[in-house]
């Protein structure tokens, strides 16, 4: 193992019925994630609130497998964790 110390940030998105596909996009790269809102007409004619976002990450996992997931992310942790490295994985679930 190196001795660099890096943040790694990975995104897992898996489509339900109610995705928002819409609002969503990838990059072709797999390592961007647009979201855009579409501004609120109630809201009137001046609305400055920001309707759109843009990360670019470590990787985009689109309706990947649990399998593919863990390959991705967190098998290198694992095994480092095994051999005595200290390692954190945080994720975090919307359902």
């Amino acid at each position: 193992m190196d001795a660099r110390k890096e943040v790694h940030t990975f995104v897992r998105v898996k489509p339900t019925a109610n995705f928002a596909q819409d609002m969503i996009k990838f990059g072709p790269d797999n390592k961007t994630i647009d979201i855009y809102i579409k501004k609120d007409a109630k809201k009137g004619v001046v609305n400055n609130r920001q309707t759109d976002w843009s990360f670019r990450l470590d990787g985009v996992l689109h309706n990947t497998s649990q399998e593919l997931a863990y390959e991705t992310v967190a098998k290198k942790l694992v095994s480092e964790a095994l051999i005595g490295y200290n390692g954190n994985l945080l994720l975090f679930l919307l359902f």
